[in-house]
């Protein structure tokens, strides 16, 4: 598999069914400028020159952003042709939806970008943005082009049904729309478990997004980057969190739906909003699926038939093309990773573990020895032989 993010790209076989999740790249950032304080001019001296007034585009946005983000679908049509307005409604009902805040920056010729992400009340730098083209004629808006970029977002290439959950808002196309209630209620049971994850990465969501693909759109939404034998990946979104997107026609069963949403709704948990290291995804893979089989811990899953006896914890990453045997081993040795450390150390202090190498960035020594009282070597150790003595056993 090629490495689409300078991160890592990530795949495991659950069941039979192999996956891929795959990290891509935030979009861009911007910020908007404040007006300069009032200033105090000494008696005597020149008033400075009047401020030329505000681009006039650029007030409109600004007005049509501020209309959305507080759910006033007539302040945010106000500037639209009425040829146009189906369509500004669609996407004020999409972004509504998704609990999107936006900001408007106008560039020139009619170029705008559009800022968004999914926290409040103002998008932090880094979020993605979208680059559009507006035709203006007396002062309202008459045409809209979208530049889709090369990852689109699902929710800009075709009309989307959404279902909102107790913790999850799921999207779906039309072919879709009959898979709704079950996903929703699968994935909101999945997120109770993702959230206390969330909570000891110190990393808790607002809500999570998931997304349900075709066949068809699965080729498009995000790249298309997902291998053909792929079934979900997380999408991240820089400091804005992530997305997941799962193909529902690959996952035949309510427990492989439930476990592979578990495991992107984990990534989601333990690494949105930080970039990971390459080298590190043996624990990025291990925690997911560790929390992803939650309550099963990793001897009672199909973990333990992948296993090969580790000559390390921390493995070197899947090479680019990994066969599916490979994948399926390096997935089980990370499930079986964590789970040592689990086991030895009580989950709190192994979550802290990760806690400090996948968000803080500490060094893998650093990370142990001010959670477990000792050094990497220590615990790697301890862990290989464990491992062996479990892949020993099962084979005999």
């Amino acid at each position: 598999m090629r490495d689409f993010t300078g991160a890592h790209d990530r795949a495991r076989q659950v069941g039979g069914i192999v996956l891929a999740v795959i990290a891509g790249v935030a979009i861009g950032a911007m910020v908007t400028g404040k007006d300069d304080p009032a200033r105090v001019i000494p008696a005597g001296a020149a008033a400075p020159s009047p401020r030329p007034p505000r681009d006039p585009v650029q007030l409109m946005l600004s007005r049509q952003a501020a209309a959305l983000n507080r759910g006033d679908l007539t302040g945010w049509l106000a500037p639209v042709s009425p040829a146009l307005r189906p369509r500004y409604q669609n996407f004020f009902r999409t972004l509504r939806a998704l609990d999107a805040t936006v900001d408007y920056r106008a560039g020139k010729n009619g170029r705008v970008e559009l800022t968004y992400c999914f926290i409040r009340p103002k998008c932090p730098l880094n979020s993605p943005k979208i680059q559009q083209k507006l035709t203006m004629k007396a002062g309202a808006i008459t045409g809209l082009a979208t530049a889709l970029g090369p990852e689109p977002p699902p929710w800009l290439q075709g009309d989307l049904t959404f279902a909102r959950g107790r913790r999850v808002t799921v999207g779906a196309p039309a072919s879709l729309r009959t898979r709704l209630p079950e996903i929703v209620k699968i994935a909101d049971q999945a997120a109770a478990i993702d959230d206390r994850y969330a909570a000891l990465a110190d990393n808790r969501q607002p809500r999570y997004r998931l997304f349900l693909a075709t066949d068809k759109t699965w080729r498009t939404w995000y790249g298309g980057k997902a291998t053909e034998w792929a079934v979900g990946y997380m999408q991240p979104l820089g400091a804005a969190g992530a997305d997941v997107v799962i193909n529902p026609r690959r996952l035949p069963t309510r427990a492989a739906l439930r476990e592979v949403i578990q495991h992107e709704l984990a990534h989601v948990a333990t690494i949105s909003g930080v970039q990971t290291r390459h080298e590190d995804m043996w624990l990025v893979e291990g925690v997911a699926e560790y929390i992803g089989m939650q309550p099963r811990r990793a001897n009672d899953t199909y973990s333990k038939w992948a296993l090969r006896r580790p000559t390390e914890l921390n493995p070197p990453p899947l090479p680019d093309g990994a066969g599916e045997k490979d994948v399926a081993a390096f997935y089980a040795e990370g499930h079986f990773a964590v789970d040592c450390l689990v086991t030895h150390y009580g989950e709190p202090r192994a979550m802290e573990f990760v806690r400090l190498r996948l968000r803080l960035g500490n060094s893998l020594d650093v990370a142990a020895r001010s959670v477990f009282g000792k050094p990497f070597s220590a615990v790697d150790k301890t862990c290989v032989d464990w491992i062996g003595n479990l892949f020993v056993t099962r084979r005999t």
